[in-house]
């Protein structure tokens, strides 16, 4: 009891620090590790109604929610692959981070949508709307989001599990790098889409800066997902007004062009 107490009380501090980094500068990476979500643990945030969908080797929606990830706990639990990014025009993408804000804890970020402007590595001024499917913890000094994009895996033991030993220069053990658009065609075909935006709308940036501001999350997002805070209906922001025009027209033209959404994970246990 008095661990369960202890830990109750420390949680409600980074809280209630949270209410003031909806807004704030990071930087951003890639990365894709097929491991189960973070976020796909339903006690990871304030969902009522699921935590993000993770999946089963082939891909299939996974309805055990206690399933352990592959990455680490050797379980049967991924990311779904319709977990990547997308493009909507040549300055405007949708997708899914692993997150990590200062002064604030995944149960803060899990499942809250953010839009992100990009300040330089020759993508500057094209903008995002993703949500924190993940947490990563790449540097816990700075505020950063991790882009799901295929690039080096971080557990490539569970992508090599996952797709049967295929794709050795992307999965390798030595989380080989790729370094031309033509090796995203070396990649499992689910993988491919994702590799492709990369290159051609990300244009391979390292490490960009960018600027986020929290928003309400777009139905296309929690569509994909399947989740969807208990405070997004409460939620109120002035800095997510466009992003929320965009996401809506963003939304209309995807459709359009029957594109695919996407996620990215970075593995957490318990």
């Amino acid at each position: 009891m008095a661990t369960f107490l202890l830990t109750l009380f420390m949680g409600i501090i980074p809280r209630i620090l949270a209410a003031d980094k909806l807004n704030g500068v990071g930087s951003t990476g890639l990365y894709w590790d097929c491991c189960k979500p973070s976020c796909s643990w339903s006690q990871k945030g304030p969902f009522s109604t699921h935590p993000v969908q993770a999946c089963n080797k082939d891909d299939s929606p996974l309805n055990d929610l206690t399933a352990g990830s592959a990455c680490g706990q050797g379980g049967t639990s991924y990311v779904c692959n319709n977990q990547q990014p997308w493009a909507v025009n040549d300055t405007f993408s949708y997708g899914f981070v692993s997150a990590y804000i200062v002064g604030a804890t995944e149960y803060d970020w899990c499942c809250s949508c953010y839009e992100i402007s990009f300040l330089n590595g020759g993508i500057q001024g094209k903008r995002m709307i993703v949500q924190a499917s993940n947490t990563g913890y790449d540097d816990p000094t700075r505020d950063i989001f991790g882009v799901g994009a295929p690039s080096a895996p971080d557990y490539a033991s569970a992508c090599l599990n996952r797709y049967n030993g295929a794709g050795d220069g992307f999965l390798g053990e030595n989380g080989t790098v790729l370094t031309t658009r033509d090796e995203c065609n070396d990649l499992p075909m689910p993988l491919q889409a994702g590799c492709f935006w990369r290159f051609d709308w990300f244009n391979d940036a390292r490490k960009p800066n960018m600027t986020f501001a929290r928003v309400k999350c777009p139905k296309v997002l929690t569509d994909i997902t399947g989740c969807i805070r208990d405070d997004e209906q409460t939620f109120n922001t002035t800095s997510g007004t466009k992003g929320n025009s965009l996401a809506e027209s963003g939304s209309m033209s995807l459709l359009a062009i029957s594109l695919f959404f996407a996620v990215w994970t970075l593995c957490f246990t318990l």
